[in-house]
């Protein structure tokens, strides 16, 4: 005969703290916040190719402007950037070969000015802080800084003359103007004619007033001449 539990009174349901839903990745006998499917997608991401985006990139700080950077510099930076592609996340990233070519590592930002903080608004910055990455297109062809999502590299700053980790030896920061694009060069030149032809402007309303001033001076001329002659 079943006995029964005198803890329990009849009519009244045990409560208890509910279970939490099986995540699906407690086979090892521990659990996980991610679930299988989650992780199987992570690993994914580590596996699809690099790709960029300029989508943040900034070139209005003083030491990232690219100036001074050769046109032979921006075919060194795309040739780089077309050979990443072909490498996925974890072989850009992790890979010993492409890291020791590369020399991809993140940023300390504890051991960085603040002025070196990606123009990125604050809570922004916060969030990607740990996921920022620096590579190298060689070791005299400067630096890229930006950070990385998934498979996604955000590129912030090209950085030609290596004014991020800036070596005396070297000349140190080193400050040049901006590039121009075409269309603020044909701005300069547009300026440039424009304040010409208003010199020529001036200039030809004066040779216009000496011209007046020697047709009076002729006409004065000729009726003296006229006036002895007769």
């Amino acid at each position: 005969m079943t006995k029964e539990n005198p803890s329990k009174k009849p009519g009244k349901k045990s409560w208890g703290i509910p279970k939490q839903p099986s995540t699906g990745n407690e086979k090892d006998g521990k659990k996980h916040f991610l679930t299988q499917e989650q992780l199987e997608s992570l690993q994914k991401k580590h596996q699809d190719k690099v790709r960029f985006s300029f989508i943040y990139f900034n070139r209005e700080h003083e030491l990232f402007t690219c100036g001074k950077a050769p046109d032979g510099w921006f075919l060194v930076l795309f040739d780089n950037l077309k050979e990443i592609s072909k490498l996925t996340k974890n072989e850009f990233l992790f890979n010993q070969r492409y890291k020791n070519h590369y020399d991809t590592h993140q940023h300390d930002w504890d051991r960085q000015d603040k002025t070196r903080y990606y123009p990125l608004p604050k809570g922004m910055f916060e969030q990607i802080k740990d996921d920022c990455w620096q590579f190298r297109l060689s070791s005299s062809n400067g630096r890229v800084h930006g950070f990385m999502i998934e498979n996604v590299f955000y590129i912030v700053w090209l950085d030609p003359h290596h004014n991020f980790y800036p070596d005396e030896r070297f000349g140190g920061e080193q400050y040049f103007d901006a590039p121009l694009t075409p269309y603020q060069e044909l701005e300069i030149e547009y300026e440039r004619l424009k304040e010409q032809n208003a010199s020529l402007e001036e200039e030809k309303e004066e040779l216009y007033q000496m011209l007046e001033e020697y047709e009076e001076k002729l006409k004065e001329y000729e009726k003296k001449l006229n006036d002895k002659v007769s």
